[in-house]
């Protein structure tokens, strides 16, 4: 793969001092790893709990370990994780409004991931990988659209922005690229699991998050090893000059 080039507002240095990734991250993965054991374990109380804190965790690797906490790529980030995490409190399954609700959240996470992907990733194309999300979208309003009823057309229209985010997601390093997939088969699942009938998912709730939290950390985790490589990379040169 080659190296990608990061816009320079993308790499913008602060005076802060950053913690390593492995570091920063660390709380996230714990907190991940109990969310889903919880889940498995059927302990609501602490699996409600637990859900709270993940996206918080995830927020606060990405101020520790980013090289760039005023750049445009960051506030996108940012904007990403705090709104998927509204939708991780709205309870989805409560009702269509509720639904709906978490949905919009959801949306307007997945514009900020597209927003970073193709303002903030540097200007690689889309991998022809890519079009198979094309294939996915028209399978998903096949698949769901004759139990959507109303909701036909803002779940065509979340699977559109879903399934461009994703594609868009190939234009990064590899981490981005399958954190943008994971994130498609999560909200795939989760559709699934709430609209066709009959459907029995092998614990939907641990498949879908296991998969949510993967896709989430990982596009945090490559955005951020892309920034501080920039990082490195401009202070090398300054260093030359």
């Amino acid at each position: 793969m080659t190296p990608m080039s990061i816009p320079h507002a993308a790499l913008e240095p602060t005076a802060a001092k950053t913690l390593g990734p492995r570091r920063s991250f660390a709380p996230f993965v714990v907190v991940s790893v109990l969310h889903l054991v919880f889940q498995l374990a059927e302990l609501q109380a602490l699996t409600t709990i637990s859900k709270w804190m993940l996206m918080p965790a995830l927020a606060l690797a990405v101020i520790a370990s980013t090289p760039a906490r005023r750049s445009s790529a960051t506030a996108l980030l940012l904007a990403a994780i705090t709104l998927s995490w509204f939708g991780d409190i709205t309870p989805l399954y409560a009702s269509d409004w509720f639904f709906v609700l978490g949905l919009s959240f959801f949306l307007l996470a997945h514009i900020a991931y597209l927003a970073l992907f193709v303002r903030g990733l540097g200007y690689r194309r889309p991998r022809p990988i890519a079009l198979v999300y094309v294939l996915w979208w028209l399978a998903f309003v096949a698949l769901l659209g004759p139990w959507l009823g109303a909701l036909l057309v803002p779940v065509a229209a979340y699977g559109a922005v879903l399934g461009a985010m994703a594609a868009f997601a190939t234009r990064g390093t590899m981490p981005i690229a399958i954190g943008g997939a994971l994130f498609l088969i999560s909200d795939t699942l989760l559709g699934s699991d709430r609209f066709l009938p009959g459907l029995d998912l092998w614990q939907s709730g641990f498949l879908i998050m296991i998969t949510y939290l993967g896709g989430q950390g990982l596009i945090a985790w490559g955005v951020i090893a892309l920034q501080r490589e920039g990082h490195r990379g401009r202070a090398l040169q300054q260093q030359v000059l």
